[in-house]
């Protein structure tokens, strides 16, 4: 029994002293994607351009949300005035303008397929997926095994850290599709 539970003991070291020494070879980085959201040209372009469009839509609905106030203060002006078919009338009016200001809203704002969430992604995929790459070749070319975001992160060596280097290498990639847009030109 006591020669049993010594061999459980001693092989539970060597698996914990082989996972050790295979965790000691791993070489694991990080990236802050806040710092590259803030910094990367196309990042804040596409926010640039989210943000007109969120406004488009905002005065869009404002325009709709004045006319449904001017309708509501027109009926009480003159509901006093009105025969009951046209209060009727009026009424219907308004609440057909309330529910098109409603389904409005829902097309703007449904977050699985609303009309910001579609501008969203139209705008950021195709960089984030850039991105992706680039952190990828990185990663891969300093030959780091595994690349965390900082957000899941307690604490992090700085000399792991890749930001910069994913940000020397974006602007790279970005200065070679200028040159190579301006050559095209």
């Amino acid at each position: 029994m006591m020669l049993k539970r010594f061999c459980l003991v001693l092989a539970g070291f060597v698996a914990l002293f082989s996972a050790s020494t295979s965790w000691a070879q791993m070489k694991i980085g990080y990236i802050d994607p806040q710092q590259i959201l803030q910094n990367y040209k196309p990042f804040q372009e596409a926010d640039r351009e989210y943000k007109r469009y969120e406004e488009e839509l905002g005065r869009e609905y404002a325009k709709l949300e004045n006319e449904l106030k001017t309708m509501r203060e027109r009926y009480d002006r003159q509901a006093l005035l009105l025969s009951e078919q046209r209060k009727q009338e009026e009424q219907q009016a308004i609440r057909k303008k309330q529910e098109d200001l409603q389904r409005f809203l829902m097309e703007i704002q449904d977050p699985a397929s609303g009309k910001l969430t579609r501008k969203n992604q139209a705008l950021s995929e195709p960089i984030i997926r850039e991105v992706n790459e680039i952190i990828q070749q990185v990663a891969k070319d300093s030959g780091y095994d595994f690349l965390l975001n900082t957000a899941a992160l307690a604490y992090a060596n700085e000399a792991h850290d890749l930001t910069q280097k994913v940000m020397e290498a974006l602007e790279k990639q970005l200065e070679e599709k200028v040159k190579k847009a301006a050559k095209t030109q």
